[in-house]
């Protein structure tokens, strides 16, 4: 549940992206899953994220514009991302 909740805010990033250079056509973002379990998404307008869980347990997303953010689970039971 939390990597789909990951997933929904990466594609929220990459229409805000898409939203600051207007193409002629609308932005639609795919997600798979790669041969090493990482969650990867690219858009039409050409940005992507991957995101994989590292040996803490977070919810680490690189993406290709350089930024990353880390996502996990405090001890209230809520989703945090950084």
């Amino acid at each position: 549940m939390k990597k789909y909740i990951a997933i929904a805010f990466t594609a929220l990033i990459f229409l805000s992206f898409e939203s600051i250079t207007p193409t002629s056509s609308e932005a639609q973002t795919s997600c798979r899953t790669d041969w090493l379990g990482n969650y990867v998404c690219t858009s039409t307008g050409g940005a992507s994220s991957s995101t994989r869980t590292d040996w803490l347990g977070n919810d680490v997303t690189n993406f290709s514009n350089g930024s990353s953010m880390s996502c996990r689970t405090d001890w209230l039971g809520n989703y945090v991302c950084n």
